[in-house]
């Protein structure tokens, strides 16, 4: 390959993405596999979009509205100024630019595992050690807050959690959420918090309320999950003003467009909260649970949250490819380290496509 010698070593290497592994969908496909909110967007999207002006799109991105909604939105739960929070072309982009303002020679991120597989992987390229732990199937996969805790010393960079989880679906409370970050704040640790899902459960359990007692806390949200807003790229971080300079040094100063300024300034005070769907989703993991019979179990999960690992007992079972003769699709466990292929991400669909995906677990079951 042309010039490979002067690609740095570190992306020559497979990665795991299931972004770009999952099997795309047809007519006869219930698609449970990429996490967005199978219910969409709020109906006020659809009108801020046909009184956009247009004449905005031939300048460069200014407007300030949307990190004025967003200190809005968290008025009277945590002291957020416009100083405190960055915009950004979704989650995924916020944490690329936290893990490059980090990454250096023998930096480590402590995470539990399984976890959003993007930023292990990107990490990982970056030159940081991960330093996992690993959740366990004798315990259902529930994540140990004490085994991460004492992971965390004076050589870690970086503590790493998404809450909820991703691909479980659990989710942490203030109190576990707090004694980790009082660990990294002892030690001088910044700890990511990964709110991606957080919409799904409510605004006063997000750790955004707790960051004015901690410096160490980075809070990434995102409106692609809770919010239907996948294909607008939009999402923030919130975190102390010193470390917002950082993040300043090597951000695109352009992050977010205009319609999606426009669109999440106005999404955000929407009286409709995406946790409104949380019934819907309990009621069909519940069915789930059910249908799953004895060799299929489903993990550690909220069930307000509409995503869910299942691992078949029989290890050498493909769930993804028995799920896609179902014409369901999901994201294989293999593309979240250390499952494996008897496992997959599932993301549940609105309660009038339940029956669908219920009926396909019973006839695997048989």
């Amino acid at each position: 390959m042309f010039g490979s010698n002067k690609i740095r070593d570190l992306l020559k290497v497979d990665v795991k993405s299931y972004a770009d592994h999952t099997p795309q969908p047809d007519a006869n496909s219930l698609d449970c596999s990429l996490g967005i909110n199978p219910y969409g967007f709020p109906d006020k999207a659809v009108e801020v979009i046909r009184n956009f002006d247009v004449n905005r799109l031939y300048q460069y991105p200014h407007g300030d509205e949307a990190k004025t909604a967003v200190v809005d939105y968290w008025a009277g739960k945590a002291d957020i100024e416009p100083e405190n929070v960055v915009m950004t072309d979704g989650s995924i982009s916020a944490l690329c630019l936290l893990i490059n303002v980090f990454a250096a020679q023998d930096s480590e991120v402590v995470c539990f595992l399984p976890t959003f597989t993007s930023v292990v992987e990107y990490a990982r390229m970056m030159g940081m050690r991960v330093n996992g732990v690993k959740t366990r199937e004798e315990e259902n996969y529930r994540e140990n807050v004490d085994e991460l805790i004492g992971r965390i010393t004076e050589q870690t960079t970086l503590v790493y959690l998404d809450n909820p989880n991703n691909p479980t679906g659990q989710t942490l409370t203030l109190d576990e959420m707090r004694r980790v970050l009082e660990k990294c704040e002892a030690l001088g640790v910044y700890c990511i918090i990964d709110e991606a899902y957080a919409d799904f459960i409510t605004v006063e359990e997000s750790a955004v309320n707790l960051g004015p007692e901690f410096k160490c806390m980075i809070s990434v949200r995102t409106f692609s999950k809770g919010w239907g807003l996948a294909g607008a790229r939009a999402g923030y971080i919130i975190t102390n003003k010193e470390l917002v300079e950082f993040i300043g040094k090597i951000s695109n100063p352009y992050m977010m467009n205009e319609v999606s300024r426009a669109l999440t300034s106005e999404i955000l005070k929407n009286p409709v909260q995406p946790c409104a769907h949380g019934i819907d989703f309990a009621i069909i993991k519940g069915a789930l649970r059910d249908a799953c019979g004895d060799e299929i179990i489903m993990a550690e999960t909220d069930d307000r949250v509409p995503i869910c690992l299942l691992r078949h007992t029989d290890e050498s079972i493909d769930l993804q490819e028995y799920l896609m003769k179902q014409n369901v699709l999901t994201c294989s466990g293999e593309e979240f380290e250390p499952m494996g292929k008897n496992c997959v991400r599932l993301r549940v669909p609105t309660i009038s496509e339940a029956g669908k995906l219920i009926m396909a677990f019973r006839r695997l079951g048989k």
